[in-house]
């Protein structure tokens, strides 16, 4: 056989195996594209996500009340769970339907008593890039107990502008401890705000979340809820009402999405509240029907 036999015959079989590779190429592209679960019309408010965080302690049941409470009332039918282990990896338990309504993610912190607020902010970020990367959404929405608010507020300290990140929708701060304690700092602290929302004493946690307003979406809404017992602490037994007001003064300046809401009596107490009825629909309300 000629020189120029055997050249063309390879030329041949290498334009078939290129063809063969290519094919297969774009046959299991077209079976990632097809089977990657991505949520339709992830901008209507139908299909917006909803993060859920437990606080100091709280574990996978810490607010399942107040999930399965949305199911109930029609507000969602999809939850799942997102579980971040200490050293910041996140798994999914559960999937995300193309037609869901409004998915509502519980995150999980195994290490659930860790105080370092830079790093539990980290772990916030892992649950949404990652669940970013999987489903693909460009607004979010986030409930936060405790001192999961406080964590969430380094959140967007750090990552709140961040362009390979989803923006903030809406967030609900319940019971949130922005600047002291009731137990942990007492209330000779004798701590007062201003009609902005600004204390007169700041906390160092408190003082590094000043330029939090930096990052923060303008045209999203915040619901502000707390706790009165009434028993002339001016707390709802763990967190005083002017630590909980005081994230007004974090937010953009006139910042018009600003709302608060206080409850009163033994059912306001700290632990309490995301088991609260009125609370609960307040939050529902506040999340899908309050435009």
């Amino acid at each position: 056989m000629s020189f120029n036999k055997q050249r063309m015959i390879l030329e041949k079989c290498l334009i078939v195996m290129m063809l063969i590779i290519l094919s297969s190429s774009m046959v299991l592209l077209r079976d990632q594209v097809l089977n990657k679960p991505i949520i339709k019309n992830i901008n209507d408010s139908e299909s917006i996500p909803t993060f859920y965080l437990h606080g100091f302690g709280g574990a996978k049941y810490s607010e399942n009340y107040m999930v399965n409470s949305a199911v109930q009332k029609g507000d969602t039918n999809e939850i799942i769970e997102a579980k971040v282990k200490p050293n910041g990896k996140v798994t999914f338990e559960g999937t995300i339907d193309p037609n869901a309504k409004r998915p509502m993610i519980k995150i999980i912190l195994e290490d659930n008593r860790n105080k370092n607020v830079y790093e539990n902010a980290r772990w916030i970020k892992n649950v949404i890039y990652t669940f970013n990367a999987m489903y693909h959404f460009e607004k979010f929405n986030f409930v936060a107990h405790s001192m999961g608010n406080q964590s969430f507020s380094y959140y967007m300290l750090n990552y709140g502008d961040n362009q390979q990140l989803p923006k903030l929708n809406k967030q609900v701060s319940l019971a949130g401890n922005f600047n002291g304690e009731v137990d942990i700092n007492g209330l000779d602290l004798d701590i007062e705000i201003d009609k902005r929302g600004k204390p007169n004493k700041m906390l160092e946690k408190y003082r590094n979340l000043l330029t939090m307003k930096d990052h923060y979406p303008r045209n999203s809404k915040v619901l502000n809820i707390y706790g009165d017992l009434k028993d002339g602490t001016n707390s709802d037994g763990k967190v005083t009402n002017v630590s909980s007001k005081s994230l007004k003064y974090l937010l953009p300046n006139q910042h018009d999405g600003y709302t608060e809401y206080k409850v009163n009596g033994p059912k306001a107490k700290h632990s309490e509240l995301p088991h609260n009825v009125q609370v609960i629909d307040r939050v529902n309300e506040f999340l899908w029907n309050d435009k």
